[in-house]
């Protein structure tokens, strides 16, 4: 009984542990030592170990100001233990902040910037202009660049949390992809990355457009300060599928073509028959073709010339018959004895 009881006992504190460590990333981030960077939209700041005090005065000298100068800007300090970095005062004065009358520096003021990047692991490119197609089934992963890392240099502090937000086709949204979270990633340095760890391929992610953003809502800097490029990065779009969308598949007909919709049925007219026509060719024999003779050319003779035909022809050939026939007669009588 004891042991199931200790067991027990060594379970809740293991739990204890493990939720402290959950928010171990901003447990702290308020506390700021003396000479330490402060972001515009920050609030509830504990400035107390800056050397500041309730009622003490911070003075501005001006970019590029000097401590000897009259201040371009001076803040009354109500509360060192929940100090606001409000944009309306500070946007326009970055640089160092001093407690007077000691001119002792107490922060740094900046402006926040972040930025997130896709980074397509399988064919090796960054999305942006001009790569704006992730093929579905590659390995994806996230970079962030920003300066809030700088909140790692404050005690208790292993960096700034920070959200990527990703949402897809039908308005989905995604919290963490292929078993790597998307809420409070903790980022220590100038450029984070989280290495292939979206594999794209599984069917929890539709083919569609997809939107990612990174944001830092700690200390309410997003809900005090919401620019985007400050405290949220601008949005990277792309379109998650296997084709890539510049090969554009064969036009289809125009509206004005006529397409066939019905059966058609074929002719019962008689085929058209298709004649045949023989080439000639030399049989192979063996046997020279003659040559042609040549021909010549004679010129025909002139024709014999015809009496004219009528009464008056006839007539006339009668006569030259009939004298004929009697000079015939007469000589046979003159040869008898």
């Amino acid at each position: 009984m004891m042991t199931i009881r200790l067991a027990i006992a060594s379970l809740s504190l293991v739990g204890i542990i493990l939720s402290l460590c959950a928010g171990t990333a901003g447990a702290d981030s308020r506390v700021i030592p003396a000479g330490e960077t402060v972001f515009i939209g920050e609030e509830g700041l504990d400035i107390t170990a800056a050397g500041v005090s309730e009622g003490s005065v911070l003075a501005f000298y001006g970019t590029g100001g000097k401590v000897t100068d009259a201040p371009a800007a001076v803040v009354t300090v109500a509360d060192p233990t929940s100090f606001y970095i409000s944009p309306s005062v500070f946007s326009a004065r970055i640089g160092p902040w001093f407690v007077v009358p000691g001119n002792a520096l107490a922060f740094y003021v900046q402006e926040p910037t972040l930025q997130v990047r896709v980074i397509d692991h399988s064919s090796g490119f960054s999305v942006g202009p001009g790569a704006e197609w992730v093929p579905k089934g590659d390995s994806v992963g996230f970079r962030i660049d920003t300066n809030l890392w700088v909140l790692s240099h404050r005690p208790g502090c292993t960096g700034v949390p920070l959200t990527i937000w990703l949402s897809g086709p039908g308005a989905l949204t995604f919290s963490s992809v292929s078993g790597y979270s998307l809420r409070d990633i903790v980022v220590s340095t100038p450029t984070f990355e989280t290495g292939p760890v979206w594999g794209t391929g599984s069917p929890e992610f539709p083919s569609g457009d997809y939107t990612v953003f990174a944001r830092c809502e700690e200390n309410n800097m997003y809900t005090n300060y919401p620019l985007k490029g400050r405290t949220e990065s601008e949005e990277i779009r792309f379109l998650l599928q296997r084709v890539n969308p510049l090969i554009t598949p064969s036009p289809s007909p125009s509206a004005g073509t006529l397409v066939p919709t019905g059966t058609i049925k074929p002719s019962t007219l008689s085929p058209e028959k298709t004649v045949e026509v023989p080439t000639l060719s030399t049989p192979e024999t063996g046997l020279s073709t003659p040559p042609a003779t040549p021909m010549e050319t004679t010129r025909p003779a002139s024709p014999t010339p015809t009496a004219a035909s009528g009464p008056f022809g006839y007539a006339a050939v009668c006569a030259v018959v009939t004298a004929s026939g009697i000079a015939a007669v007469k000589n046979l009588r003159e040869k008898r004895p």
